[in-house]
Order: C-alpha cells, then structure tokens, then sequence
C-alpha cells in the first residue's frame, strides 16, 4: 500500500526530527524543508498528501506559502497545518491570519508531537471522506523545430507533472494551440516558415488562443547588433514571458509556474 506523503516545512532541526520519528512510526513517508522555497520546491515534485508549516521561516513566512498553495488549482486540496509560537492562545490574531490564508488547520507552538499527530490525522481523515477531486495536470504546447530539443524538454516537463504536447514547427504549432487548448505555450523564435515572433501575434488575433501565456525562447539575440532588441521584438508580438536558450530547465520551470499561478 502506498504511504501518505507528509512535508514538513520548518527551520528548526530538532522540531522536525522529532515529528519525523513520530510520524514515521505511525506509518506515514516524511519529507522536510527548512525554508520556504525548499518547501514549495518539494510541492510541486512530490505533491505531498499533507503540509505541517512552520510560519516564521528564513525566506518566505507560512503565511504567504500557505496563500500560494491554496490559490493554485493544482495543489488547493492539499490540507494544510499553519504552527507558530507568535501567538499566545488559542483564538489569536494569528489564528486569524492563518484562517484568513485558507490554513485548514492552525496549532500554537510549542505543541507535542502527539498533539500534532492527532491533528494531522484529522485533516486527512477529512480529505478521505471528502468527495474526491480530479488534480489535472496543466497542459503546455512546446513548439520547436529542434527534435532533440523538444524530446528533452517534454521528458523533463512531464517528470514535473505537465501534460506536454509538441509541435515542430510555427504552422502545426497554431492548429494544435486551437484545437488543443493547451494552458500556455512554450515557442521557439527561429523556425523554419512562420518565425515564432508571427506565430505568436496570430494566436493572440485569434479569439480562441488570445489568453493562452505564451513564453518566447530563442538565441536571437546572439545574432543582433543588439541582443536586448529580442525582447523587444517579443513583447511587441504580444508574448508573456521571454527566456534565452540555451534554455536552463529552472529558469524556464519558474516562469511557467509563474504563469499558470493566474490561470
């Protein structure tokens, strides 16, 4: 039987390790962050059953993380447990704040491991007998004479739980974005036939395809006399977002996270 995933998101060492130990021990798989981005890393690689969140964290507070997450289609269902000691009793302005955030549940530190058991367990309880939701998948069309690239690029994607469908060049590119619907995509400026630059001022005619984000990426600039201009032409064609190639796979992962964040 598969194990219930559960993050811990919190910088102190000893906290983690003795919720790990406990939770371990009640049959659950652990995973631990001690900041913020570690933890929103781990999220959209593992897709946790489960979040135990520390508020006051190095980078990013709980409070924003836990906002982040409940915003986003993708990971809304995941029960989240706010924990801090910036408050004093139950009923705090903190508590406020946590539910204000969409917090499913809120416990003041310090708490015992047992006490947080308990909680954890009723929040999953919960999701259990809640009617179940499908999580799709978001759905980006890469478009891109280069094979290799493509290939690359789509295993990688797909490994990040993206549904990926390709195109090779501007043409096959602007049918598929029609007929496919895809959730943003990801277009190459130097393509044999139609460049990207006229791919992407079509699709944004075009009434069906106008709100799909779309990221341009290209080595253009490193045959202009001014390399910035690419990104001039880009947003002068009405593209989202703009990457140089070669393309480093964080970079690109970022921005289109950034993008389906206001799907």
């Amino acid at each position: 039987m598969k194990k219930v995933k559960l993050l811990l998101i919190d910088d102190d060492n000893d906290f983690c390790q003795a919720n790990k130990v406990i939770f371990e021990q009640a049959g659950y798989e652990v995973m631990m962050a001690k900041n913020g981005r570690t933890g929103l890393d781990l999220v959209h690689k593992e897709n946790p059953d489960l979040i135990v969140l520390d508020v006051i964290l190095p980078d990013i507070n709980g409070f924003s993380i836990c906002r982040e997450l409940k915003e986003d289609p993708k990971y809304s269902v995941i029960p989240i447990l706010l924990m801090t000691a910036l408050g004093s009793k139950p009923g705090s302005y903190t508590e406020n704040i946590a539910a204000q955030h969409k917090a499913d549940a809120y416990l003041e530190k310090p708490s015992s491991p047992q006490v947080i058991l308990e909680k954890v367990r009723g929040l999953l309880a919960t999701v259990k007998t809640a009617p179940k939701q499908e999580r799709s998948m978001p759905k980006i069309l890469l478009v891109d004479d280069d094979p290799d690239f493509l290939e690359a690029t789509r295993q990688i994607l797909a490994a990040h739980r993206f549904e990926v469908i390709t195109a090779k060049d501007g043409d096959e590119g602007i049918a598929k974005a029609k007929y496919e619907k895809p959730d943003l995509i990801v277009l190459d400026v130097i393509m044999p036939g139609k460049d990207g630059y006229t791919v992407c001022f079509e699709l944004r005619k075009n009434q069906q395809t106008r709100p799909i984000p779309i990221i341009m990426l290209t080595a253009i600039g490193q045959q202009l006399s001014r390399p910035e201009y690419g990104v001039e032409i880009a947003i002068d064609h009405l593209a989202d977002d703009f990457i140089d190639k070669p393309v480093e796979i964080p970079a690109l992962l970022k921005k289109i996270e950034k993008h389906l964040m206001f799907r």
